[in-house]
C-alpha cells in the first residue's frame, strides 16, 4: 500500500480535511457527518471502528475520456472458462472408419516393454541363484535382439499409414494453407485463452474491464505418435488438446482419445484487442498506449500504491476457431497481420477443401 497524507482541523461541527487528493470539508456530529471532498459529496455514519460511507454525487473534476482496454493479463480469480468439447466428440461420417482404425491401434498393448521387464527379471534371477556368469552373459544379446524384433512388431501393429493423392490444384491449395500456418507460427507469442472475467474493477486492473487467463501455445510441424504420411502437417499444441491439420480433416488428440473435424464445418473469426501487458512485450507486438498498474478514472496513476509502475498497452489479435461439433478454441496472437494471414489461408482452404481427396 502506498503512503498517504491526511490532516484534519476542527472548528466545532465544521471540519476541514487536507489530503494529497485536495481540500475537503464536512459538517455534523461524531458518528454522523456530511462532507464535500475531491471525489464528490458524501455521507459517513458509524462509531467504534465500524463506518458506512456513500458518495452522493460524482466529483465535478473533469476527466479525460479513456479508450476502452479489453483485457489485462493477471486474473485474481477464475473467470468464465472458454471450453471446448472433448476430442472423442469430434467425428463426421467420412472419418468414422479412420477413427475406428486409430482407436483400435491405440488400444493395442505394446509387448516390447513387458518383454524387457521379464528379461531383466530372468537375468537378475539367474545371477542371484549364483548361476555361472558365462552361462548368463550370452543370454543378454539374445534378449536384446528379441526385444528389437518385438519392438518392431509393436510399431508395425500400431502404425497408421495415411496416403494422399493430391492433384495439382489440391496440392497448390494445401501448400497455401501450410504457408499461412508457417506465417502464423512465426508470431513471437501465441496464447490460448482459457477463461474470461468481465466487469472487474478497472482501478485495480490498469484500466481494463476484462481479465483473461491465457496459456502459451505452439505451432509446429509434427505428426501424431504412430502416424506416417508423405505430406507436411502442422499442429497446434493447446496443452490438453493437440490439433493436427491434415489435408482432408483436422485430427484432435486428447490423451488416449482422438476425434476428427471436417474443414467445411469450421468457422473462423478474427478481431483485435488492446491488451495491458504485465509481462515482457513480444518482439513483434505494437505498443499503442501506456497506462498504470493502478489507475484513476481519469487515467492518472493512483498515488496510494507504492511501486505503481507504468504498463504498455499493446495491440493483439483475437482468433476464434469453432465447429458445429463443439470445437471452441480462442487464441490470441502478438502479431495481428500474421493472424490475419492464417485466417485468410484457412478460409481459402475451407472454401476449396472439396478438391482434396484422401
Amino acid at each position: 500500500m502506498g503512503w498517504y497524507l491526511r490532516k484534519s482541523f476542527g472548528f466545532g461541527p465544521l471540519r476541514l480535511n487536507l489530503s494529497k487528493s485536495g481540500l475537503g470539508y464536512s459538517v455534523g456530529v461524531r458518528g454522523a457527518r456530511i462532507g464535500v471532498g475531491p471525489r464528490g459529496n458524501y455521507i459517513r455514519l458509524g462509531r467504534g471502528g465500524v463506518y458506512y460511507q456513500k458518495y452522493l454525487s460524482p466529483s465535478t473534476t473533469p476527466a479525460s475520456e479513456q479508450p476502452s482496454v479489453t483485457s489485462v493479463v493477471e486474473a485474481p480469480q477464475l473467470g468464465t472458462p472458454v471450453t471446448t468439447a472433448h476430442a472423442s466428440e469430434f467425428h463426421d461420417s467420412t472419418s468414422e472408419s479412420l477413427l475406428n482404425e486409430i482407436r483400435q491401434k491405440h488400444q493395442k498393448t505394446r509387448v516390447a516393454p513387458l518383454f524387457a521387464i521379464a528379461s531383466a527379471i530372468v537375468v537378475l534371477g539367474l545371477l542371484s541363484a549364483k548361476v555361472s556368469r558365462w552361462a548368463v552373459v550370452p543370454l543378454v544379446p539374445v534378449f536384446a535382439l528379441a526385444h528389437a524384433a518385438i519392438g518392431r512388431r509393436d510399431w508395425e501393429e500400431k502404425l497408421v499409414l495415411l496416403n494422399y493423392d493430391l492433384d495439382n490444384e489440391a496440392r497448390a491449395l494445401y501448400i497455401q494453407l501450410l504457408s499461412a500456418m508457417q506465417t502464423f507460427a512465426s508470431s513471437a507469442r501465441i496464447w490460448r485463452v482459457t477463461s474470461v472475467q468481465s466487469g472487474v474493477d478497472r482501478k485495480y486492473h490498469a484500466g481494463a474491464n476484462t481479465v483473461l487467463d491465457k496459456k502459451v501455445s505452439y505451432l509446429r510441424l509434427a505428426l501424431p505418435l504412430g502416424f506416417h504420411t508423405r505430406v507436411a502437417v502442422w499442429a497446434i499444441q493447446l496443452r490438453d488438446q493437440t490439433l493436427y491439420f491434415f489435408p482432408d480433416r483436422i485430427l484432435v488428440f486428447e490423451g488416449s482419445q482422438v476425434g476428427a473435424i471436417s474443414y467445411d464445418c469450421l468457422s473462423v473469426t478474427l478481431g483485435q484487442t488492446r491488451f495491458v501487458e504485465d509481462d515482457d512485450v513480444p518482439s513483434d507486438a505494437q505498443v499503442v498506449d501506456r497506462t498504470w498498474r493502478y489507475v484513476n478514472k481519469n487515467g492518472t496513476p493512483d498515488r496510494r500504491f507504492a511501486n505503481n509502475r507504468q504498463l504498455p498497452v499493446v495491440l493483439y489479435a483475437q482468433l476464434n476457431i469453432s465447429s458445429q461439433s463443439g470445437l471452441n478454441i480462442a487464441l490470441e496472437s502478438s502479431n495481428p497481420s500474421k493472424a490475419a494471414a492464417f485466417k485468410a489461408g484457412l478460409d481459402t482452404y475451407i472454401s476449396g477443401c472439396h478438391m482434396v481427396v484422401r
